[in-house]
């Protein structure tokens, strides 16, 4: 008989502990798979795709910068951003950082359309850590980037770079900059600073700077497109009115403000032409401070021009309410105030363009990835300053002075140009100085103005009259855009070689004549003076 098994072989104590052990591995099991597969899940699932698969960063190749004729300015091949023109432009392209970004210039404007939008996808990995595409894996598809296409014409801006960096060797100058513009667009066709900067080369360079908006100064006379366009609009002086006894001086108050050079009694139309500071102190109360402020507000100046690059200085009108009788005396003929050079280069690009002042243009395209033109520029109207019959009369005033006065220097034979120049103290801290800068801005063909080209030289050593400092290099820069252009229908005919001794002969301003008008309406000095 078999072994009969008693209470006392399996007390209930024993008994109760294994089925509570039992219990407990149980809910043990459960807790930890409710913690694996509930609690702890997202951060497993990461650790299994970190050993299993890898998401890489899709980064779209930087955006080409072209010129209008689709010669490279800059590209990426590689990691490494290429400047093949180096430094021609180099001021208002910029240059990109270690980051990949655009940190001045055309590369910091436009970063966004340039730099295009990262993606990322997904690939497997094998046990060993080779990758490979797996289908069904997520992606995000990056977005490419795009080109651009400046107005600027390298061929032109080399023409401009080259004729300042020669006068600056020359004059011992510390700065010189330059822009041409379409007078009928607004196209910005070469825009440079001299010394320029290398983009490939940024981190030698203590300051980047882009002198053609960035840099504000007193235009001096070059300032006076604004009263000469403000007298003829309101019909307040007469062209062969004497505006100027020939004392060549006027007092206001302790202060006595003189003409460069003596000379004899002045129209109206020669003031313009001999740049006359002490005429045009004698016929700005005519305009009135408020009318002054308007209209050179109108011109634009003390507003930035809105041209799409980075730190462009706003230059410096002061309200009519701050100026002294001197002060405005001074802004008569640019000094006291401010701008830059587009501002002022703009200024008699609406004159040239009978009386239409246009937003300057610095992007003509932009070129998506796939060659489609997904931004094309247009002529902008910002207002008219000058009805077309004043700016006409305007215009014909400033050829004036590249025929008879003190733009001769500039003087291209057989081509009909119109201009000004200007020369002003340079202040600092509120405290002129012995150093000038010259400005020289010039329109071709007057009778149908294609072309505008502007420059300033800053600090010039030895000489300070932008005719002699500013004229050489207009005459050269226009010379050679002529040529290169072959603007043959540029050339006026009358405007013959044989004629360029034309303002020497017996019936020039100098000889105490009136080219083209008769002197009347002599006017009362004192009454002008006040």
């Amino acid at each position: 008989m078999g072994k009969k098994f008693s209470d006392k072989d399996f007390p209930i104590g024993r008994i109760a502990t294994l089925v509570l052990l039992c219990f407990a591995l149980q809910i043990f099991i459960i807790v930890k798979l409710i913690n694996l597969q509930i609690v702890r899940y997202t951060g497993i699932e990461t650790r299994v795709k970190e050993q299993s698969e890898k998401r890489i960063k899709t980064i779209p190749t930087r955006g080409k910068i072209y010129d209008r004729e689709y010669r490279v300015f800059a590209l990426t091949i590689g990691k490494k951003r290429i400047y093949p023109l180096h430094e021609l432009c180099g001021n208002t392209i910029g240059f990109i950082g270690k980051d990949g970004m655009g940190l001045e210039g055309v590369e910091y404007e436009f970063e966004h359309v340039l730099s295009g939008t990262p993606g990322w996808l997904t690939l497997a990995k094998t046990p060993y850590g080779k990758l490979y595409p797996y289908p069904g894996l997520p992606m995000k598809p990056m977005k490419s980037a795009n080109d651009i296409v400046l107005t600027i014409d390298t061929d032109i801006e080399a023409i401009v770079e080259t004729a300042l960096m020669n006068r600056l060797r020359e004059l011992n100058a510390k700065e010189g900059s330059g822009v041409v513009i379409e007078c009928k667009t607004g196209e910005i066709l070469a825009m440079a600073t001299v010394p320029s900067c290398n983009p490939t080369e940024w981190r030698r360079f203590k300051e980047w700077n882009n002198s053609v908006i960035q840099d504000q100064f007193e235009p001096g006379s070059s300032f006076k497109v604004v009263p000469i366009s403000l007298l003829m609009k309101g019909k307040l002086v007469g062209l062969q009115d004497i505006v100027e006894d020939g004392s060549a001086q006027i007092t206001i108050g302790n202060h006595t403000i003189h003409d460069v050079h003596k000379h004899d009694e002045f129209t109206f139309s020669q003031a313009v032409w001999q740049s006359s500071n002490v005429a045009f102190v004698r016929l700005t109360p005519r305009i009135g401070k408020d009318n002054f402020y308007v209209g050179s507000r109108l011109f634009g100046f003390g507003t930035p021009t809105g041209i799409p690059l980075p730190g462009e200085a706003p230059g410096r009108l002061t309200t009519p309410d701050r100026w002294s009788t001197l002060g405005f005396a001074n802004i008569s003929f640019g000094q006291g105030m401010s701008c830059n050079l587009l501002q002022l280069a703009l200024a008699y690009q609406a004159v040239a363009n009978k009386g239409e002042l246009l937003r300057p243009i610095i992007v003509k395209k932009i070129i998506s990835s796939e060659g489609e033109t997904i931004y094309e520029s247009s002529p902008i109207v910002v207002r008219r300053v000058l009805s077309p019959a004043d700016a006409q009369i305007v215009n014909s005033l400033l050829c004036g002075v590249i025929e008879y006065g003190s733009g001769m220097s500039a003087r291209v034979p057989g081509l009909k140009m119109a201009g000004k120049t200007g020369t002003a103290q340079k202040a600092v801290n509120g405290r002129y100085k012995d150093a000038y800068i010259a400005s020289f801005i010039t329109f071709f063909p007057a009778d149908n103005p294609e072309i505008l080209v502007a420059c300033v030289i800053n600090e010039p050593q030895g000489m300070c009259l932008s005719s002699q400092v500013c004229g050489p290099v207009i005459k050269e820069i226009v010379t050679n855009i002529v040529k290169l252009k072959q603007y043959q229908c540029f050339f006026d005919s009358s405007l013959v070689l044989g004629n360029q001794n034309m303002a020497m002969k017996k019936d020039a301003p100098g000889n105490n004549q009136v080219p083209f008008f008769k002197k009347k309406n002599t006017l009362k000095l004192t009454e002008a003076g006040r």
